[in-house]
């Protein structure tokens, strides 16, 4: 028996085959053979789904398997005119630029840029592995008092020329959105999203009082627009973390639709058919869902971003706990999961394909514990000046500080009996199974926030880990970026320049087979 990657199995059921819908049954069990393909040429693939599939795509599977070209008829995202693609066997090297107006059906992997990043953590835009990514957010710019959005920090984001080749045009954009727009032309594939909100403004209370009338949300959505049109972005990610009443959950269903409406005005501006893109930053606990008025929500998102994460943490929780496990404990030592939540959009009615998964490349850490499930006395070791939430890259493993991984619950943590302090973090084996599991429920995409946290190895990398259970980059989604804004009010967004970002972060060591493989 020989193994088909899984991501190959789902991709294809999730995309050429009409009506067809990955089963929801899964429980929290070992994932087990269940169904047989044999191709043309005699060889038998195992995969793993929760029931049989009808033979007429059990077809389709052989011949994906055996690389026989299968034709697909797709739609385009933004409604236009349908195309035709062949799907066969999963390559796991690099797919090339999309060609222009491309479309090419796979997994959306976003990834969360903090413009911050540029200081202390000295990532810069051209540290991020453009290969590995279809979508990055970049953000939180805030809102005001008018509903007007506007960068927490206008230098890091528009101004600064201390990043490399700076445009010296006169009114040219600069900082950290400049080099976004570099990245975008020079990898078509590559979205560039901008990420409104952020939990900072919510803990300052900006949301509800910034667009408590139609007048703020209205500005609100304009001025997203412009700033989408400005800077030559794809589209807006709302992460308003959490609307506090009913009245706060009606207007962020409201910002929503406006903002919409002002990026299908935007597209329309861009040119025919050029849609532009709307996400939402979504939380994974219950009470925070219910917050949520999804089904109204899926009307206007292209995708949902679920945090998977911060479901426990020393500011917060009241024993040591996991903060990015997908199922239950029985210690005590889980809050809440992932799967509970992710249940509740599939009962919204949100299709699965518009669901990203994002993981945490940071850990939360408590001091003073015996370890999961315990009372702890603080937060411990942190990253640049934020005590209890060390980054991925940062946090010590082995020696004293020993590594357990509960797959079961999937979750990893590393604890110290010298100095009693836990840290709840994912090991590359947990984002392997985690990523597994995503597969079998058949997801738009995953996701991951910290961006400058990973560790740079092959078989270290959590992004890469992932990437490698998905099958490699080529099942990821290509469609094709904007790269024309004639109304920009920056000069070298109406016309590019051309200066090339030299890339920073590479990989190092040997390639990992992690895709599934079940006896």
């Amino acid at each position: 028996m020989k193994a088909i990657t899984i991501a190959s199995v789902l991709r294809l059921l999730a995309h050429t085959v009409s009506g067809a819908a990955i089963p929801l049954d899964i429980e929290e069990r070992q994932i087990q053979p269940i169904s047989t393909v044999t191709g043309p040429a005699g060889t038998s693939y195992i995969y793993a789904l929760a029931s049989p599939i009808p033979d007429n795509i059990a077809s389709q599977l052989a011949a994906a398997v055996s690389a026989v070209p299968t034709s697909t008829t797709v739609v385009l995202p933004d409604g236009g005119v349908q195309s035709t693609s062949v799907v066969g066997e999963v390559p796991v090297a690099s797919s090339p630029a999309p060609a222009p107006g491309a479309y090419t059906p796979g997994y959306r992997n976003i990834g969360y840029y903090g413009t911050w990043y540029i200081f202390d953590r000295k990532f810069m835009p051209s540290d991020i592995i453009t290969s590995q990514w279809t979508h990055i957010m970049a953000g939180f710019w805030d809102v005001d008092a008018s509903g007007q959005i506007a960068p927490k920090d206008p230098w890091s984001d528009i101004q600064s020329i201390k990043l490399p080749n700076p445009s010296t045009v006169k009114g040219a954009l600069n900082g950290v959105f400049e080099q976004m727009f570099r990245l975008k032309n020079e990898n078509r594939n590559l979205k560039i999203m901008l990420s409104v909100g952020g939990w900072l403004a919510t803990s300052e209370g900006q949301w509800g009082a910034s667009l408590a009338t139609p007048e703020q949300r209205n500005t609100f959505a304009k001025s997203a627009a412009r700033a989408v049109m400005d800077l030559g972005l794809d589209g807006i990610d709302l992460d308003w973390e959490y609307p506090r009443n009913d009245v706060e959950t009606a207007a962020h269903v409201d910002t929503l639709r406006l903002l919409r409406q002002e990026l299908d005005v935007a597209g329309n501006i861009l040119g025919v058919n050029r849609h532009l893109l709307l996400s939402m930053a979504a939380p994974i606990g219950a009470h925070f869902i219910k917050t949520i008025n999804i089904p109204e929500a899926n009307k206007y998102v292209d995708f949902f971003n679920l945090m998977s994460y911060d479901m426990g943490g020393a500011g917060f929780s009241k024993v040591s706990t996991h903060a990015a496990n997908f199922f239950m404990a029985t210690d005590g030592s889980t809050e809440f999961c992932f799967v509970d939540g992710f249940e509740m959009y599939l009962a919204a009615g949100v299709p699965t394909s518009k669901l990203n998964v994002l993981d945490p490349i940071y850990g939360h850490s408590f001091a003073g514990t015996d370890g999961p499930g315990t009372p702890f006395t603080g937060p411990g070791v942190g990253s640049w000046g934020e005590l209890g939430t060390p980054d991925y890259n940062q946090i010590l493993q082995g020696g004293d500080n020993v590594v357990f991984e509960d797959e079961k619950i999937m979750a990893s943590w590393t604890y110290n009996k010298q100095t009693r302090q836990m840290i709840s973090f994912d090991t590359p084996r947990i984002i392997e199974l985690k990523t597994q599991y995503l597969l079998t429920r058949g997801v738009g995409g995953i996701g991951f926030f910290g961006l400058n946290a990973d560790k740079w190895t092959v078989s270290e990398n959590l992004v890469n880990t992932a990437l490698e259970v998905l099958g490699g980059t080529s099942t990821l989604e290509q469609a094709e970026n904007h790269i024309i804004y004639k109304d920009s009010q920056y000069p070298n967004v109406r016309v590019y320049d051309g200066v090339k970002v030299v890339p920073g972060k590479t990989l190092v060591g040997a390639a990992t087979d992690r895709s599934p493989s079940y006896d």
